[in-house]
């Protein structure tokens, strides 16, 4: 698996991860990493938004555990800590989804405050940060997976090859609810 700058894809995979994690992302003001599989197909969404210079966050969705390896987690935190030069990430996640909790504190998240009503305007927020000092993934402590960070750049072998031609299109089966009869909380959001 890789992670890659979405470029062209950005929207499509801003829509992927906003229909999975139920949020909205104002349009133009985000960023977008595609994660594709060992075929090259896309199989997770990582969007950056909300950024400030220090700080931005972080929102992601998949239906698939397994693209959250750590040298894709390396890259994804290769960008927000080296790349865009910030201190710390923030997640927002609701108070029920335990799923996404348990995998943000795995990351090395740290539970930072509750927002009442603060989801949705029904349901609890739950706020969760990671600093750069923090983050194994950019230290090299990642438990073994020596592939290191795998984020392909301009700069890199793929420079010929624009990021339209590494990203596929989002096939519309998958940009929207697949027909499992699954909920936003079983999916892989944070």
């Amino acid at each position: 698996m890789i992670v890659i700058p979405a470029g062209t894809n950005t929207e499509l995979v801003g829509m992927y991860v906003s229909d999975k994690a139920g949020c909205t992302f104002a349009p133009g003001m985000y960023q977008a990493l595609a994660v594709l599989d060992d075929d090259g197909a896309f199989c997770a969404g990582v969007v950056i938004h909300e950024w400030r210079g220090h700080d931005c966050q972080v929102s992601c969705a998949t239906e698939t555990s397994a693209a959250w390896r750590p040298h894709v987690m390396a890259g994804v935190f290769d960008y927000i800590f080296n790349q865009l030069g910030c201190v710390r990430c923030t997640s927002v996640t609701k108070k029920s989804n335990k799923r996404c909790r348990d995998f943000l504190t795995g990351l090395g998240f740290q539970l930072e405050g509750r927002m009442r009503m603060g989801y949705d305007g029904v349901k609890d927020a739950l706020v969760y940060g990671l600093l750069a000092s923090e983050c194994r993934y950019i230290r090299g402590e990642t438990d073994g997976d020596a592939e290191g960070p795998e984020i392909l750049a301009a700069t890199d072998d793929h420079a010929d090859e624009g990021p339209e031609e590494r990203v596929p299109a989002i096939p519309s089966e998958v940009a929207t609810e697949v027909g499992n009869g699954g909920t936003q909380d079983e999916f892989w959001t944070f």
